[in-house]
């Protein structure tokens, strides 16, 4: 069996049901701004944390323009997450009746490389959204 390569691809989850965004602001990193949120969760032996997770990029919807193959969503990658400037493309997908969604990173400007979305080939879990708020 060939190994699955996900080189500059990815997916997102429902988090797990110990995760909560608890908070969002900024903070300066020697002299650079970051947008952050954190995540209270807790260890596998139930130790409370806290996770600080920084902006990665911004996704914008698309207009498809009828070609269902086209991303849901694309934009910038920040440029300290990335080695290179890079664009995330972002597809909206079902399985087994949940949403997930899969994304692909390509150099900004590298028109060789147009968005593909090889990253369903894989064995994804699927996404379960829940829209409630949770309380702070």
């Amino acid at each position: 069996m060939a190994e699955y390569d996900q080189t500059d691809k990815g997916a997102a989850f429902t988090p797990f049901p110990t995760q909560q965004m608890i908070l969002q602001g900024k903070v300066n990193i020697k002299g650079a701004e970051h947008k952050i949120v954190l995540v209270k969760d807790q260890t596998r032996d139930g130790k409370q944390i806290i996770e600080l997770f920084a902006k990665a990029g911004v996704l914008f919807e698309n207009d498809k323009k009828g070609n269902d193959a086209a991303p849901d969503y694309s934009g910038p990658v920040m440029s300290h997450m990335s080695r290179d400037e890079q664009r995330i493309a972002g597809w909206r997908r079902m399985k087994d009746g949940k949403p997930y969604m899969s994304f692909q990173f390509t150099d900004k400007g590298d028109k060789s490389k147009s968005p593909t979305n090889d990253f369903d080939k894989a064995q994804v879990p699927p996404l379960q959204i829940d829209d409630d708020i949770p309380p702070f």
